[in-house]
């Protein structure tokens, strides 16, 4: 191989590093909309309310969170309104997880793993120090968009 090659190859090498490093990153293309409140129809919500934040079990019964798997238009069309997010249930499906907390801080997807049908979705709250961001406890809303999987069950996880 004459030496042009082998800096062009070379050069092609460095040039995809960066993408594949990033493809690696976005398990199963999974998109979190941590904000999905106003896609939520409000019929869904008040029936599939979670444990106030701080509230025991005695004070409020319900859970303290909720997990929802969506794969098909029907599942869709019962808990979702004006047509959001856009879904192609062929080759994609939904994760809803909703629960209660304080803050308005932006989220990220950190880390999804599968195992044996068991989703493991960790996300990761914005980190802001000496602001006041919180408020009094709401129900939180987060989608998950991701490739179609077989999956049983999911587990949402905070990292700390």
């Amino acid at each position: 191989m004459s030496k042009t090659k082998t800096v062009a190859l070379s050069m092609v090498l460095v040039l995809l590093l960066p993408l594949l490093a990033g493809c690696a990153g976005n398990a199963y293309h999974a998109e979190l909309y941590d904000l999905a409140v106003e896609w939520i129809d409000e019929e869904f919500a008040k029936e599939h309310p979670v444990r106030v934040l701080g509230a025991s079990e005695e004070d409020d019964p319900n859970p303290k969170f909720r997990t929802f798997l969506v794969d098909s238009q029907d599942e869709y069309n019962e808990i979702f309104k004006d047509g959001q997010p856009s879904v192609d249930f062929n080759t994609q499906m939904l994760v809803i997880y909703t629960f209660s907390t304080e803050y308005h801080r932006e989220n990220r997807i950190t880390d999804l793993e599968l195992a044996d049908g068991v989703l493991r979705i960790t996300y990761e709250m914005e980190k802001k120090y000496g602001v006041g961001d919180a408020s009094m406890p709401y129900q939180r809303w987060f989608v998950v968009k991701l490739d179609k999987l077989e999956v049983s069950s999911v587990v949402f996880e905070e990292r700390k």
